[in-house]
């Protein structure tokens, strides 16, 4: 059921009658993303205390919001969500987006943070002078970068087109690997899905530094179930790098609509002067490419690897937004 609030933007009551509708309209979006899927915002939504809305806007599009407790208003997804955004197709962006801006206005809401937008999507646009005319201040500025690139038709091609120097360390990198060693990568079958899982944990545990406090209980959770809720669609991809007979790295990929998304990885530290984190990542390009996709997302972060192997940025925003 939909309660009308306006004759443009519409709060759904029930946002799983969406969800056919919402689905169409993100694989339709210019640049489609697993993350603005109703699967995906479904299973963020479990692990959001917020509040949360979900905005109709006609036929065009859908806003998944969510309302913080001192009344700031954000897209759905929480820190997880690499990509955050209104759904829509290419056409209806800023329609869409200056009906979900005049939206928050009718509410009198006191404060708007969006995070995490693309910087080469109209929303942002759209929203800003919307907000600023209804007498918001408004303040938008590049938050962190989404290295990706297009594939190539091979990997001796994607190889080649890598710049001297990168072509050089990742050929180096995997030689010595190989040299000596059995080798071999996989992406995981379904009925080895829950000991790959196992595994992906288990080396999240063994890892130093940061990345050693990042697999909470909670964190563990909300990976199981993104992966049994994509699993279940056909876009999860859990690449395995197998070294001598032992699982020595993981990588929990997406595959959507073309694109293949580096979500997360977790290697054994053992074998970090291998290199096995890099190679496990090259190894996933050179199968996407023989699975015949066409885009490769390292998604948030600048970490130097996803440039060593030909990622360039793409970048996200923040839009905030007060009343003074």
């Amino acid at each position: 059921m939909i309660l009308s609030t306006s004759d443009a933007v519409c709060i759904a009551r029930d946002p799983a009658s969406l969800e056919a509708e919402w689905s169409e309209l993100a694989r339709r979006r210019a640049y489609p993303t697993v993350f603005l899927t109703p699967d995906w915002i479904r299973v963020a939504r479990r692990y959001d205390r917020r509040r949360q809305i979900t905005l109709g806007v006609g036929d065009r599009g859908i806003a998944a919001l969510a309302r913080d407790t001192d009344g700031t208003i954000s897209f759905a997804g929480g820190e997880l969500t690499d990509y955050q955004d209104i759904v829509a197709a290419p056409e209806d962006v800023r329609t869409v987006a200056g009906a979900v801006a005049e939206w928050i206005a009718a509410e009198r809401t006191n404060r708007v943070r969006f995070e995490f937008v693309p910087e080469e999507g109209a929303t942002v646009d759209a929203m800003a002078p919307v907000l600023e005319s209804a007498g918001y201040e408004v303040s938008v500025e590049r938050l962190v970068t989404a290295p990706r690139m297009e594939l190539a038709h091979s990997f001796d091609d994607y190889v080649q087109g890598l710049g001297k120097k990168e072509r050089h360390e990742l050929r180096r990198k995997l030689r010595r690997l190989e040299t000596g060693r059995r080798v071999a990568f996989r992406f995981a079958e379904e009925a080895e899905r829950g000991a790959v899982m196992d595994r992906f944990v288990a080396l999240h545990n063994r890892s130093r530094g940061d990345k050693a406090e990042f697999m909470t209980g909670e964190t563990e959770r909300f990976f199981r179930d993104v992966a049994d809720t994509l699993a279940a669609r056909g876009w999860l991809r859990m690449g395995v790098l197998n070294v001598d007979g032992e699982d020595a790295a993981v990588l929990f990929g997406l595959a959507y609509e073309g694109t293949l998304a580096l979500y997360n990885a977790a290697y054994d530290p053992n074998l970090a002067s291998l290199s096995v984190g890099i190679a496990c990542a090259a190894y996933a390009i050179r199968a996407a490419i023989a699975e015949g996709l066409r885009t490769y997302d390292f998604l948030r972060g600048d970490e130097p690897y996803k440039y060593d192997l030909g990622g360039t940025d793409h970048w996200l925003l923040r839009l905030e937004a007060s009343r003074p």
